[in-house]
């Protein structure tokens, strides 16, 4: 990088300009006599006077406008380097020469350009010294046919000569009265992006890449990820068209200058954006507009995949019915390394032969969903999904991101990779349909109240199941009836299912224990028998109780069911359950309480002895009923005393 300077102009540059046009039609020599730059570098570019390489310049013009500028090969055989510089430009400059008209490259950079969605341009008719009047009538005529039909119909068409610079001057007017009018194609929120078209060190400074900056701002000191690979590195330094700079803005060429990575383990169609921004992808759903009439049938084509300045082999399959002669739903397996998109990013197919007026390129259209779900193309479920991703409607695309989860749901993190939406967005749009009633969440994950819906109905069978099995225990298990839930729940919904059950008053959830609101124990007269029984020997072993174990076989039933009558007379308040598993009889409790306050008025504490005393029982029952006391906060342990909770 060079030596830094002033900071920045104050015009800053906000907007790409991309030129167009078939092979020796000026393209190269026409942005140098508007920028004074030549963006042919290589030697190869300079002996054989064609553009190989993406070439960039900067264009200042009246009103202290200025653009970047990306001049692109014409030639057939580098329309894949085309396509890296056309993805990033906001607007186009069409070049067509007087002498030849519109070529076949023309109308394949015309076609790119309307696949790409880029919709603003001004056509510059070259070589006009070169011509007659009737020729430029002519070629003009051919320019308006070509663009017939297409986004840039109605495009200025401004004759020039670059060699003798007639119509320069109209030229750059054109492009300002353009620029003034634009409106950025590119994206200008959420995670910022350089698709990287260069890569190469410099003495002193390391690595640098560069490319066009779309998305968000990046920053000096910034740390990144390259993607698909992974790698870390720190902005160290950023630079615009010579200007250093802390901070870049997107919508314009920057070069930025890396810490802590090798310039080895970069390479051209890789992607520089923040830690964790994105979620590099090898299957994709989109929306395709083929430029000659498809292949007929569900199998899938092969095509190469072409998305900012990455390119791939893929396989390319229809999903539903086509949406017209031209236009389908697909979805593209990517072969090899993933792909970082987002949905909005913009694509183009081609085929491995050339056909008559497209050259090699088949279509293109623009991403709908990165993280498609594994179903069946032919689901209809799944096309009604995809009208709905590529509709402007934001809360009605997060809906439908949300409810295919299913009972799993999905992270805020993984909407922003998966959506590309700006934090502040993503957050008051989630709020917005949660208030609607439509999702809900348990921290950061959301789930559709749908499928909460149909969670907490499960949760009901399965709570009344237990309620008819074990009509005498209080509830379920709290983890015993979240445990049963479908095996995908995420871990989070467990909670927010009985607290919705709660909520409507269907359920009571008391500490560890679930039942339903109006469920009360049944018991039959065995069961009501056995509780008298219970009650009366609690009354006169006093603060000597039997352990359950012995209890149960005295009484003639299981240890379990021996529970749950316990737990029964706990709750009704009979008995008191001490550390131990011990039960005693609530009002021998109460006794002993009333005792144990005395002292503590009287002493300020008591010690092991004088409990003993006290308690009148030996250390069985001892130990626990003093653990009773301490968790109870009427007393706290100090040594082998203990003194008053609050004393």
């Amino acid at each position: 990088m060079s030596d830094p300077k002033a900071g920045l102009p104050a015009a800053k540059p906000r907007f790409v300009l991309g030129t167009a046009g078939h092979i020796d039609h000026g393209k190269t020599e026409l942005v140098r006599a508007l920028t004074g730059t030549d963006t042919d570098r290589l030697p190869e570019e300079k002996a054989r006077g064609i553009t190989i390489e993406l070439g960039f310049a900067v264009l200042d013009l009246e009103g202290g406008l200025r653009m970047s500028v990306v001049d692109v090969p014409g030639h057939e055989r580098f329309v894949r380097t085309m396509v890296s510089g056309a993805s990033g430009v906001d607007l186009v400059l069409l070049v067509v020469a007087a002498d030849e008209g519109v070529m076949p490259q023309t109308r394949e950079h015309i076609a790119i350009c309307e696949l790409l969605g880029i919709d603003c341009g001004v056509v510059a008719l070259t070589k006009i010294d070169c011509v007659d009047a009737e020729m430029r009538a002519l070629a003009s005529a051919d320019i308006a046919d070509a663009l017939a039909g297409t986004k840039l119909e109605g495009a200025p068409v401004v004759p020039v000569s670059s060699r003798t610079g007639e119509g320069l001057g109209l030229l750059r007017e054109a492009l300002a009265a353009a620029l003034e009018g634009a409106v950025p194609r590119t994206r200008r929120q959420g995670p910022a992006r350089l698709g990287i078209d260069r890569v190469f060190g410099v003495r002193g400074f390391g690595t640098v890449v560069t490319g066009t900056l779309v998305g968000s701002a990046l920053e000096v000191g910034q740390p990144v990820t390259i993607y698909p690979s992974g790698e870390k590195a720190r902005i160290r330094g950023l630079q615009t068209h010579g200007h250093e700079a802390t901070r870049i803005e997107p919508g314009v060429r920057c070069a930025v200058n890396l810490q802590g990575i090798e310039t080895a383990l970069l390479s051209r169609g890789e992607s520089l954006a923040p830690v964790d921004a994105l979620a590099p992808t090898d299957r994709l759903d989109v929306e395709i507009t083929w430029l000659a009439d498809p292949a007929k049938g569900d199998a899938a084509q092969a095509i190469e995949f072409l998305a900012g300045t990455a390119k791939r082999r893929a396989r390319i399959a229809p999903i539903g019915d086509p949406l017209d002669s031209r236009r389908s739903f697909a979805r593209i397996h990517i072969e090899g390394d993933p792909v970082p998109l987002l949905p909005g990013d913009r694509f183009i197919a081609r085929g491995f032969a050339r056909e008559a007026g497209i050259g090699g390129t088949l279509g293109g259209g623009v991403v709908l969903d990165v993280a498609p779900p594994h179903r069946r193309r032919s689901d209809p479920g799944l096309r009604t999904e995809l009208e709905t991703l590529r509709s402007g409607d934001v809360a009605a695309q997060l809906r439908v991101r949300i409810a295919r989860t299913g009972f799993e749901g999905i992270t805020r993190e993984t909407l922003l990779r998966e959506t590309g939406l700006d934090r502040p967005l993503l957050e008051s749009t989630l709020d917005e349909i949660r208030s609607a009633g439509v999702i809900d969440s348990a921290g950061t994950r959301w789930i559709a109240s749908d499928s909460l819906e149909r969670l907490a109905s499960d949760a009901l069978g399965r709570l009344d199941a237990f309620h008819e099995a074990e009509p005498l225990r209080p509830g379920m298990q709290r983890s015993a009836l979240i445990g049963g839930l479908p095996k995908n729940l995420a871990s989070e919904f467990g909670g927010l299912v009985l607290e919705r059950l709660r909520s409507l008053g269907q359920v009571a959830v008391l500490a560890d224990l679930v039942r339903r609101s109006d469920f009360a124990p049944r018991f039959d007269q065995t069961a009501l028998a056995l509780l008298e029984r219970i009650r009366s020997e609690a009354r006169s072993a006093g603060l000597e109780p039997p352990s359950p174990r012995d209890w149960a076989p005295a009484l003639g039933i299981e240890l379990a069911h021996l529970s749950d009558l316990l737990a029964h007379l706990e709750r009704e308040g009979t008995l008191v359950r001490a550390p131990g598993d011990l039960w005693f009889d609530g009002e021998a409790v109460l006794a002993l309480q009333a005792r144990v306050e005395a002292v503590l008025r009287e002493k300020g504490e008591i010690d092991t002895p004088t409990y003993k005393a006290i308690v009148g029982t030996s250390r069985r029952t001892l130990v626990p009923l003093m653990e009773y006391f301490d968790e109870k906060q009427l007393t706290r342990r100090r040594g082998n005393r203990r003194l008053p909770f609050k004393g």
